[in-house]
Parts: C-alpha cells; structure tokens; sequence
C-alpha cells in the first residue's frame, strides 16, 4: 500500500513538472516503451516477422490514443475537423503521387504496412497528421506568427522525413524507383505540411500536447536507432 501510494505521489510530481495529466504521462511512457522495443523486436530475427504483420495495428494503437488526449487537452471540436481534412488530403495526395510519380517522384508501397487502399496504407495519412501536429508544436517555441509557424514546420517535416527515409526503405515500408531518394520528395511534404498546419496556426485550435513531442521524438529515435543496428 505505501509502495503504491509512493508511486502514485512520484507519477504527480514528473506529471507536474512536464505539465502533463498523469493519462499523458502514462502514455509518454508507454509511446518511448513502444518505440523503444520496437527497435529490439527489428533486429530479432524469430520475432521480425511477427512485427512486420502487426505494424499496421501497433500504430493505430499508439496514433489513436494520441490524437483523443490531444483532443481532450483544449475540446476543440475544430481539431477533428481539421484532422479529418488533413488526413484526407494527405491520403489521396498520396494516392497521386503513387499512381503519377509526378509529387514526391516515383516510388510505391511494399506490403509491410498491408492495409492498404488504391495502393496506400490507411494508417500512413494518421501518422503524419499527427506529425504535423507535433511539428506545428515544436514551432511555436520559436515564434507565434501564423506565416512563420507554418513555415518552420514544412522545415522540420522535412528535416524529419530525411531520418525517417533509408530505413523505411530497408523495411520495405516503401521503394524508390530511383537509386537516390528524389529531393523533390521532401520539397513536397514540406509545402504540404506548410499548407496543412497554417490553419491551426490561423484558427488558434487548441490541441498542443506534450505526449505529442515524446511521440515524435520516439519514433525519431526509433528510425535513427534501426539506421545504425541494421
């Protein structure tokens, strides 16, 4: 009983101090516990297999929640509006870019992320409306203009999206059908990020969470860290 109530008062204290709800630092820990062993169960070869089946699942296991408690933090209703918009569009811009090649270049999805509609996983749009969202967070440490927060997170999506690349390649989340990764790959998700976050930036939603930052830089870490193990 002390044990527990111990650990209860420490939970408070570092929800405190990093100003989240103990629901959001409950989370945190489970999104750096996620990632974390996800890099483990990569390089594993008896389990790898069972990972590459489930990918699909463990990301909307971790993107759901993610998005509800970034909801729950302001009840901004405008933030499923927006969210619905931003993974619609980036869906079928992806969608565009897969049949046409003429977006990001050419490249095409492999079947790890295997839930998939007009050749693009369902679950790809969720995970970068939720990066957007964590990048348009991070800019607002720099500035509070609504121009210059969307253009800082166009650079960080793409200074992202360059970590994230050779080892999505490697696990065959996607291939280019060019040997170099196309520059104008990461030109165009920076304008789509740009264009996408203005109106959070311009409509003031309420949604910034600090589980948002950990998730980012979670699955940072885990693309870094699979780029140096494999």
């Amino acid at each position: 009983m002390l044990g527990t109530l111990k650990l209860q008062q420490r939970l408070r204290s570092l929800a405190d101090r990093w100003q989240m709800t103990r629901a959001e630092l409950l989370f945190s820990v489970f999104l750096v516990f996620s990632f974390v062993s996800g890099i483990q169960a990569h390089v594993m070869p008896s389990v790898y297999p069972l990972t590459q089946s489930i990918t699909d699942a463990l990301l909307l296991v971790v993107c759901a929640p993610l998005l509800w408690l970034s909801y729950a933090r302001g009840r901004d209703q405008r933030l499923w509006i927006w969210a619905v918009i931003t993974y619609a569009c980036t869906f079928f811009i992806e969608v565009a870019g897969v049949a046409t090649g003429a977006i990001f270049g050419a490249y095409a999805y492999g079947p790890t992320m295997w839930i998939q509609w007009l050749e693009v996983p369902l679950i790809i749009a969720v995970n970068w409306t939720l990066l957007i969202m964590a990048m348009s967070q991070l800019a607002t440490r720099f500035t509070q203009s609504p121009w210059l927060l969307a253009l800082l997170t166009g650079v960080f999506i793409m200074i992202y999206d360059y970590f994230i690349e050779p080892v999505a390649i490697r696990l065959d989340y996607w291939t280019w059908a060019a040997v170099d990764i196309p520059l104008q790959n990461y030109l165009a998700w920076g304008v789509i990020a740009m264009v996408l976050s203005y109106p959070l930036h311009r409509l003031q939603i309420r949604y910034q969470n600090p589980a948002l930052l950990v998730y980012a830089a979670a699955q940072l870490v885990f693309f870094v860290g699979l780029q140096i193990l494999l």
